[in-house]
C-alpha cells in the first residue's frame, strides 16, 4: 500500500508535465497562425473579429494586398514618382531614375499578383465548414475557386457573413432579416464596439 501511494504524486507530476506541455504547443501553433480565430457562420457570427485579425496578419504577410480585406477590392498603390527637379540631376539622369521608379512598380503588382493565392488559401484556412458551404453557393464560386481568387472569396464571405443570415434561399434570408430587427443582440464573440457597427449596418 505504501508503494502505492509513493506512486501516485510521481504520476500526476507527470500528467501535470504533460498537460503542460500539450498547451504550450497548443499556444505555440496559434502563435503560429498570427491568432486568426475560425470564421464562424450564423447569427451572432464572429465576422468583425475575425476580419480584424485577418487584416493585420495579411498586412504583415502581403503589404498592400492586404487592404482588400477592408476596401473588399484589390487596390493596387499608384505609381508616385519623385519631383527629380532641382536635384541638379541631367536629363540623361532623371530619364534613367523614372525607369528604375517604373521597374519597382511593377515588381511591386507583380508580387501582390503573386501573392493572391496565399491570401486565398490564408483566408480559406480559418473557415469554418458552415462558411465555406454558405461561400460555395455563391455564382461562379467552381470560377474564382479554381482560380484561387481572394477578392472573389472575401466578398462572398462579406455578402453571405456580415449581415445575419441563416441561408442564400431567398426566402430564408428574408425571413432572418426580419427576425434580425426583432432579436439582434450582442453576439458572443463580439466587443460592444463590433456590436455597435453590425447593429448599424443590420
Amino acid at each position: 500500500m505504501a508503494t502505492d501511494k509513493g506512486k501516485e504524486p510521481a504520476q500526476e507530476e507527470q500528467k501535470r508535465k504533460s498537460h503542460g506541455r500539450r498547451f504550450f504547443k497548443k499556444q505555440e501553433g496559434e502563435r503560429k497562425e498570427g491568432g486568426v480565430p475560425l470564421l464562424k457562420y450564423g447569427k451572432g457570427n464572429n465576422f468583425y473579429a475575425f476580419q480584424q485579425v485577418l487584416h493585420r496578419k495579411a498586412l504583415r504577410d502581403y503589404g498592400d494586398l492586404a487592404k482588400l480585406i477592408t476596401l473588399n477590392k484589390y487596390c493596387e498603390p499608384e505609381l508616385d514618382l519623385p519631383d527629380f527637379t532641382g536635384l541638379g540631376l541631367t536629363t540623361a539622369e532623371v530619364t534613367i531614375m523614372r525607369q528604375e521608379a517604373l521597374k519597382e512598380h511593377s515588381k511591386l503588382l507583380a508580387r501582390m499578383k503573386l501573392d493572391r493565392p496565399k491570401l486565398y488559401g490564408l483566408i480559406l484556412e480559418h473557415m469554418s465548414v458552415e462558411s465555406k458551404d454558405e461561400v460555395a453557393q455563391e455564382a461562379d464560386n467552381e470560377t474564382w475557386h479554381k482560380a484561387t481568387d481572394p477578392e472573389k472569396l472575401w466578398q462572398a464571405i462579406v455578402k453571405t457573413h456580415k449581415v445575419d443570415c441563416v441561408s442564400n434561399v431567398s426566402q430564408v434570408k428574408e425571413l432572418t432579416t426580419r427576425k434580425a430587427y426583432q432579436q439582434i443582440k450582442q453576439g458572443p464573440f463580439e466587443s460592444l464596439a463590433q456590436f455597435s457597427e453590425r447593429f448599424r449596418e443590420t
